[in-house]
């Protein structure tokens, strides 16, 4: 039985991205949610596909497996091109990194910097509060996902704009704890996209001081900081 893999923000739209790429439709396939993405985590699913006559089937042709390399091709590919038909121009810069799994495993992701001289573009991709550049990048996944025939794994960052991000949300995180351990008292911090919330959970994981949970639904989710147990 044919089986894949795949990450989104939500279980369902991990499970639409899995239904798409395989061209089936829900009664034709097993859901197994693996990650609901409750610790801000993205979801995580594995879609299985159902066949009766499998038994009776000949053997199917093992599909290609494209390597990181062909991956980078391809994304950079679709992207120089997305950029040409937005008018807009700039240069892509692929950049390919490597860490350690939770499984133990290599897990590679292709980061794509774009860059341009005209700041007005720059800022239309990024969009208010990076909504823009998450959905270029969502789109990115899904065209890329429909060539190489697996989900993978691509960064779109525009200006720096993630580091920048990053970095910010990672000093406020810091400040928060601080904030909680003085005072006592839990405190919410903003309504944050999936991305944004791992940022935070990442950054505070190591304090033993404060605990981060993720509260409320869609858009509206946001992390609240914890005074440790006692």
């Amino acid at each position: 039985m044919k089986s894949i893999e795949i990450s989104a923000r939500t279980v369902a739209e991990a499970v639409e991205l899995a239904l798409a790429q395989l061209g089936k439709d829900r009664d034709e396939v097993v859901i197994a949610v693996l990650d609901a993405g409750e610790s801000g985590d993205e979801a995580l699913v594995r879609v299985t596909v159902v066949d009766d006559d499998e038994d009776s089937a000949p053997a199917p042709t093992p599909p290609h497996k494209a390597g990181v390399e062909e991956v980078q091709s391809v994304a950079q590919s679709i992207l120089d091109d997305l950029l040409e038909r937005m008018d807009i121009h700039a240069y892509v810069t692929p950049v390919v990194t490597r860490v350690p799994g939770q499984k133990g495993d290599i897990e590679e992701t292709v980061t794509l910097h774009v860059e341009g001289a005209d700041e007005e573009a720059m800022g239309l991709l990024i969009g208010r509060r990076g909504e823009t550049l998450r959905s270029l990048q969502f789109l990115l996944n899904l065209l890329v996902s429909r060539r190489v025939q697996k989900w993978p794994q691509i960064v779109v960052d525009v200006g720096n704009y993630r580091q920048r991000r990053q970095e910010s949300l990672e000093g406020l995180a810091r400040r928060m704890a601080e904030r909680v351990r003085q005072t006592g008292r839990p405190m919410m911090l903003e309504p944050m996209a999936a991305y944004e919330r791992r940022i935070v959970h990442l950054a505070l994981r190591e304090d033993k001081t404060i605990y981060t949970e993720s509260s409320g639904d869609g858009e509206n989710r946001k992390i609240v900081i914890f005074p440790a147990k006692p």
